[in-house]
């Protein structure tokens, strides 16, 4: 047995990099960057209205002005604004020449081809000034730093259309015991349905990765060799239950038998203490308790642990805090 820091340096030790791809932006939501990303451009890139009203060129003590016209979001105008006058504009629209300051419509009143200001209004208001979000060839995202949908927009916003990001690795999940049924079946006596099943299948998705799911293996040599061979050809195999110490626990075995180097098996931990872990050249395997507490507990903290190495992602060890359990439960001493 071995304590959890161990665990986990085992783990980091024996996992490899996934390899690089390129994806358009919006398919890169929860995958780890592969590269700095640097903005392309200023941001925003031209000076421009924040707001619905009218530009023009503040005059102290001016309250009414002559109105041009109006400038819609994305027709700049070429035609610099004179003194005295104004015009309409949308907001994102770039400001025209001459103007330095915004007025909001709703703070105005037309007066046959004037505008007259109902309130006064301030130097330089409700202007977007070009580059004050962020400059040019600004450092917006880390290598390792995972994407997250608010870091989309700015990336396409920053000029981007493509990224490149660390592949994630194909999942299989396969869940063991004979007594175990799919949900949906009658049970009978003595038989429990699979949620590890699911639940394991939800934790994966909840990462962005769409696991594959092998299904039920009995607990036999047989049943187990031939879907485990299965789920070696992935990159992460995730086994749940068939690892502690019973006469049906016959996972270590089969996966030994099957060429599975064995890294630990059991780790100083509750719940979750029967943990395997081991490898072949191509996949990591992870045999979980069958416990479905000790199932999640296993997922948090070791595949976790594991897909974020695998992707290079800036954090890789699961993140720890105290709290105080808000109402009072029941505790068995061994437990």
């Amino acid at each position: 047995m071995i304590e959890l820091e161990k665990a986990f340096e085992l783990i980091i030790e024996n996992c490899r990099t996934m390899p690089e791809i390129e994806l358009p932006v919006h398919e890169c939501l929860g995958y780890v960057c592969a590269e700095d990303l640097y903005a392309k451009l200023d941001m925003p890139p031209f000076d421009k209205s924040s707001m619905d009203g009218f530009a023009f060129k503040w005059a102290e003590g001016r309250n009414e002005y002559i109105n041009d016209g109006i400038i819609p979001a994305g027709e700049p105008s070429d035609e610099p604004l004179e003194e005295g006058h104004c015009i309409a504009i949308m907001t994102g629209a770039p400001l025209p020449f001459g103007a330095d300051t915004v007025i909001p419509i709703e703070i105005t009143e037309k007066a046959a081809d004037k505008i007259r200001f109902t309130n006064p209004a301030k130097m330089c208001a409700n202007v977007s000034y070009k580059a004050e979000d962020i400059k040019k060839d600004t450092l917006i995202l880390a290598k390792g730093s995972r994407i997250r949908t608010q870091d989309i927009a700015l990336i396409v916003a920053s000029g981007y259309s493509k990224v490149k990001v660390y592949s994630l690795p194909e999942i299989a999940i396969l869940n063991t015991g004979s007594e175990i049924i799919e949900p949906g079946q009658p049970l009978d006596y003595g038989q429990i349905y699979n949620s590890n099943g699911a639940m394991l299948t939800v934790m994966a998705q909840k990462i962005g990765i769409n696991a594959e799911y092998l299904g039920i293996a009995d607990d036999n040599e047989k049943s187990l060799s031939s879907m485990l061979s299965i789920g070696l050809k992935s990159d992460i195999l995730l086994i749940s239950g068939g690892v502690s110490m019973g006469e049906f626990d016959l996972v270590p075995k089969v996966l030994l038998n099957l060429g599975v180097k064995q890294i630990f098996h059991k780790v100083r931990i509750k719940p979750g203490k029967p943990v395997f872990f081991g490898k072949t050249d191509k996949c990591l395997v992870f045999g979980l308790p069958g416990n479905p507490l000790s199932n999640f507990v296993g997922f948090e903290l070791f595949v976790r642990t594991a897909v974020r190495k695998m992707t290079c992602s800036e954090i890789v060890l699961p993140v720890f805090s105290e709290g105080v359990i808000s109402s009072q439960f029941k505790h068995r001493a061994d437990r």
